[in-house]
């Protein structure tokens, strides 16, 4: 009886470190939506606002820390639930730099301010719409997934949209490097929106280290985290 009892607390606790998980990510999810909106509307109030309750996240993120840490040293834990608060931490971990980098948009935001943009966006905008996706199917894969084949193949479409975005953003940086080597007066702007493009392409880097950890949740094995050359 009072292993059950032991059990139950420990699946409880385990919940509750979920629930915190998933309530981080949607926190990330709505400044992602709103950083983006901003930086095209020109926005800056919005981005001030993200800038500010991005501490919102980082204290979130430590809280889910402190908390799978305190179930391992007061609980009994056995291997797979080791493995999986472990995971959680890990992934608050990555969803608090996700936020960082979110952060850093708004930042740029508020530094061009006012002034007319020097491109019509046409990569930026399909890099956005990737990297959220990815960020989507790497949560949910993390947060439902109970089966390691659906994971892989989770993961399989992760990597390939993870090469997407890493073309994406190389055109970005060659089609801006090219113009302000023709013209110095665009040369600070071009760089700021260069910045925001290695962000959106860093958030894509660590949705795949989190589609990655769900295949180490699900087998236990650091092997599984299958190679990005997926070609066989």
């Amino acid at each position: 009886m009072d292993d059950y009892r032991g059990r139950k607390s420990l699946d409880l606790e385990l919940l509750d470190v979920e629930t915190k998980i998933n309530v981080l990510y949607r926190l990330v999810n709505t400044a992602f939506m709103e950083s983006m909106d901003a930086f095209y509307e020109k926005d800056l109030s919005l981005s001030k606002k993200i800038i500010e309750e991005d501490k919102k996240i980082n204290e979130l993120s430590s809280d889910i820390e402190n908390l799978a840490i305190n179930v391992i040293r007061n609980q009994t834990p056995v291997a797979t639930d080791i493995r999986k608060l472990t995971s959680h931490i890990f992934v608050a971990q990555e969803l608090e730099r996700i936020g960082d980098y979110l952060r850093g948009i708004s930042r740029i935001n508020t530094k061009i301010g006012k002034e007319p943009f020097i491109t019509k966006f046409e990569k930026i905008p399909k890099m956005e719409n990737v990297a959220k996706e990815m960020l989507k199917m790497s949560m949910k894969s993390y947060l439902n997934e109970k089966e390691a084949d659906g994971a892989v193949e989770t993961s399989r479409e992760i990597f390939s949209r993870d090469d997407e975005i890493d073309n994406l953003n190389t055109q970005v940086q060659q089609d801006l490097i090219k113009r302000m080597s023709k013209n110095s007066k665009i040369v600070k702007q071009g760089t700021y929106i260069i910045w925001v493009a290695h962000n959106l392409e860093r958030i894509s880097d660590r949705s795949t280290n989190i589609a990655e950890r769900t295949l180490y949740v699900l087998t236990g094995d650091s092997s599984s985290l299958i190679d990005h050359d997926l070609d066989e």
